[in-house]
This record gives C-alpha cells, structure tokens and sequence, in this order.
C-alpha cells in the first residue's frame, strides 16, 4: 500500500518539485497553498503525513500542526522551512507524530528527508 503525503507550501515551485521527488518514490502526493486549504482538505481525504512550511498566508504552520493534531491525532508531520533560526517548540517537540529533524530550503537532495518519511511512516 502506498502512503499519502500532503504538501502544504505558499510556494508553488517549491510544492512542485517536492511533490515530483516524493511521487518518483511511490507516494500518493497532494498538494495545497494555506493552512486553510490543508484544513479543509483533511477533512475530505485522509493522508498520512503532512510535510509543512512554516511561513503561510493567514495560519502559521505551527498553528495548523497544532490544530490538526487536535483533530486527526494520527497524522504524522515534516517541518520544511526556509527559516535556519527556526527551532521546534517544547510542546511539538515532545509529539511523536512530529519529526525532530527539520528540514531546510532549499534541499540540496530530497533523499534524507525521503528516509525520515520512511522512518516515520514505518
């Protein structure tokens, strides 16, 4: 069975280029613009994981990790960030369902966050 990735970035050439990398390696891969749109689209489809950029129009990405997880708790996630400073908060850090490692843009290789995918989709 195939996994289902969500890809929530404001930046389309970066959702693109990550979504060809992610369904070269076999997964269902689904993409959208704003915490909102990710909101919204959960509610009709169920995925696996959500990779997240942090800076978004409107609802941080922060802020949708954290409502998400309120309301579908197996949702595992991938912070993909352009921000070096960023680091995890104490309360996501503590979640399983969050990766510790974050990962910068741009991505010389999408190959070690493709193993952190595997590692946490099992």
């Amino acid at each position: 069975m195939s996994h289902s990735i969500l890809i929530l970035d404001d930046d389309l050439h970066v959702r693109e280029s990550l979504a060809i990398s992610l369904e070269d390696e076999e997964f269902n891969v689904y993409e959208v613009g704003s915490s909102e749109e990710a909101l919204s689209f959960l509610d009709g489809r169920r995925v696996d994981m959500v990779v997240v950029d942090l800076r978004l129009p409107g609802m941080s990405g922060t802020d949708f990790i954290n409502e998400a997880r309120q309301k579908w708790p197996e949702l595992k996630y991938i912070i993909y960030t352009g921000s070096p400073e960023f680091s995890i908060p104490v309360d996501l850090a503590e979640v399983p369902s969050v990766s510790n490692s974050i990962f910068l843009k741009p991505l010389p290789s999408c190959e070690v966050m493709i193993n952190e995918i595997r590692r946490m989709l099992g």
